[in-house]
């Protein structure tokens, strides 16, 4: 058997990389992006460069000694500077590893539109969105869906989506 693989260390953006928008605990599923899927994930990284650049703008607790106590693996110091890294827990997936995942056929990370971005917990999921719909108007750029959610372990996450085209802007909480 020929093993597929993709250039993971492909850099989308300045701090995003394909690796990331494409990992999977499912290594039989080889979730390899189109082209036009690239760059509808390097589309969502212009955004999430912005959300991290103002989130640490905003909320970087760097100062000397210990990191505040409310932090969490998500809100730990990276090696770059100091600065909040944001963590992607889901970017593109294929048909095949949506479907394993329980996706639906429809979900914009079929077509590299959708990301999921780890949050130390509901407060933190709360900036991220805000940010969001702050930058989308400054832009004055629709994005498609800006859903918190959060599953029965009480893990939250932002999931962003940015189409080409046809964005409904379209927000949501949900609870798993």
């Amino acid at each position: 058997m020929t093993e597929v693989t993709t250039n993971s260390k492909m850099q989308l953006s300045e701090h995003f990389s394909l690796g990331e928008f494409t990992k999977s605990n499912y290594p039989e599923v080889y979730n390899i992006p189109s082209h036009v899927a690239i760059e509808n994930m390097k589309r969502i990284c212009g955004w999430l460069e912005v959300l991290r650049k103002r989130y640490n703008d905003r909320y970087n607790f760097s100062t000397p000694g210990p990191i505040p106590e409310q932090s969490s693996p998500t809100r730990s110091l990276s090696s770059e500077g100091g600065e909040y890294p944001i963590i992607i827990n889901s970017g593109y997936r294929n048909p095949q590893l949506n479907k394993k995942v329980g996706g639906v056929a429809t979900s914009n990370h079929v077509t590299g539109c959708a990301v999921d971005i780890r949050c130390s917990g509901a407060e933190q999921a709360i900036e991220y969105a805000a940010i969001l719909i702050e930058y989308s108007k400054e832009i004055k750029q629709d994005y498609d869906e800006l859903f918190i959610e959060k599953n029965k372990y009480g893990r939250y996450w932002v999931h962003f989506a940015v189409r080409p085209r046809e964005n409904r802007r379209k927000i949501c909480f949900l609870n798993g």
